[in-house]
């Protein structure tokens, strides 16, 4: 009788590199990053699901409740129209979270790309960009932004370019140093020899190695940029009523600050919150990601 062998198929091992996550690991084992997710966390999840929380919506309005002071039916109490102020303070918090991390976002992109190019290729470029960068920056950030939403007019767009444009030139000029400080390394030399295009080194070398330090201003940016849009708001030159903006909700309780002061103090308390929060988890990133503070 003849055997017939049929062959099984090998079995294969699934391996994992946990050596990827290490990053990970140390940035939430970082007491600054931890401090920072204790409060970015709840904000954000209860802003997340503020629509299906049992509370009043941010422009619905109650004369029967006027201006009463925070009680478990209302948390942050109601302003002079009846609304609900801890409703409306989560929706300022959307606001103030995507102008926020667009303004980072926007900031880094462009940060990244003309820095690398000027601090790459030098000459000419480099001074031209250079030129107008300084310009930007001789006048402060805020007066800037206000200048330009001046011009572009309110709304949630023209906030964002406004403050991304007076961030974008810190930006252009940490790359363009990292830059100019990578480009003379020896192994950037040595690509050269071997005839590597300028794109494969930017991409390659000069961006991996510089994308660390650009995260973390980007934070700093985040945080910045909240405090910005809010004082904007304040001055009523960024997100205009009926949207609740955390600086209008400021400004609409400067003049009730003795009858009913949690209408500006407990937006404002938020804000301080927020913005302390962003400001530790950028000093987090900077300890994690620079192995000289590394035990």
């Amino acid at each position: 009788m003849a055997h017939f062998s049929i062959p099984l198929p090998a079995r294969r091992t699934v391996s994992i590199d946990l050596s990827r996550f290490n990053g990970i690991v140390r940035l939430l084992a970082n007491r600054r990053v931890q401090l920072a997710l204790m409060i970015l966390v709840p904000i954000l999840l209860l802003t997340t699901f503020r629509s299906v929380l049992p509370i009043a919506g941010p422009l619905e309005t109650n004369l029967r409740a006027m201006t009463k002071a925070p009680s478990l039916e209302h948390l942050f109490g109601t302003d002079r129209m009846g609304r609900d102020i801890f409703s409306r303070t989560l929706a300022g918090i959307q606001i103030s979270m995507f102008v926020g991390f667009a303004v980072a976002l926007l900031s880094l992109i462009v940060g990244l790309v003309v820095g690398t190019l000027a601090g790459f290729f030098g000459g000419a470029i480099d001074r031209v960009m250079m030129t107008i960068t300084d310009i930007f920056l001789a006048f402060p950030s805020l007066l800037l932004a206000i200048g330009l939403v001046s011009v572009m007019g309110t709304g949630m767009l023209p906030v964002v370019l406004a403050i991304s444009l007076s961030d974008v030139p810190r930006f252009i000029r940490l790359q363009r140093s990292m830059a100019l400080s990578l480009r003379s390394r020896a192994y950037i030399d040595a690509a050269r020899t071997v005839k590597a295009s300028h794109l494969w080194l930017m991409t390659r070398h000069i961006v991996p190695n510089t994308i660390a330090s650009l995260l973390v201003a980007a934070s700093i940016a985040a945080a910045n940029a909240i405090l910005v849009e809010a004082g904007l708001s304040f001055l009523g030159l960024g997100i205009m009523p009926p949207a609740p903006s955390l600086g209008n909700l400021i400004r609409d309780g400067q003049s009730y600050l003795e009858q009913a002061w949690w209408i500006s103090t407990l937006p404002g308390a938020v804000i301080l919150l927020i913005a302390i929060s962003l400001h530790f988890l950028s000093d987090g990133i900077r300890q994690v990601l620079d192995p000289r503070s590394r035990k």
